[in-house]
């Protein structure tokens, strides 16, 4: 598979029985299938932190149109549930297989920073205080979506 960002070849890395696809070396970005985010509810919170950590090209970035293929299906575009530049972050889903596209480059970022611990609380904050509580939590779908959004940053963001 490739990145729907920078079009690399993924790397796939598996953590805590969660198998993931990375878009090591380039943008940074991580690509979810639904049957791997189904396992991560059975993981603790911030067992995927260390994912955060993966090596990223500075100052790679590509800040898409909001159509782009779904790196599973091919020929799906993904839907963008939510995205920030002042945040680096960017969640897409694809409506067909239903895996979850993240650029959590914003977050890598500041995993390498030394005042990190306050910089992840305002980051959280901005992703479920904002932009998921921001969703149309009233439509069945987003609702569900939302849910599994949550699920991924839980399991990426250190447990506190």
């Amino acid at each position: 598979m490739k990145c729907p960002a920078c079009e690399n070849s993924f790397t796939e890395k598996k953590i805590s029985g969660i198998q993931v696809h990375i878009c090591s070396g380039f943008c940074g970005g991580f690509w979810f299938s639904l049957s791997q985010i189904k396992k991560i509810k059975r993981v603790k919170p911030g067992a995927g932190s260390e994912l955060l950590l993966l090596e990223k090209a500075e100052g790679v970035k590509f800040y898409r149109g909001a159509e782009h293929p779904c790196p599973q299906c091919k020929t799906t575009l993904l839907y963008r549930h939510f995205f920030s530049k002042q945040y680096d972050i960017e969640v897409d889903q694809c409506s067909k297989c239903s895996g979850f596209w993240v650029d959590a480059g914003g977050l890598v970022d500041i995993m390498k920073k030394p005042e990190n611990d306050e910089l992840i609380k305002k980051y959280s904050a901005v992703i479920f205080d904002e932009k998921i509580s921001g969703m149309n939590l009233a439509n069945h779908d987003v609702s569900q979506a939302a849910d599994l959004i949550t699920t991924i940053f839980k399991f990426l963001l250190p447990a506190s």
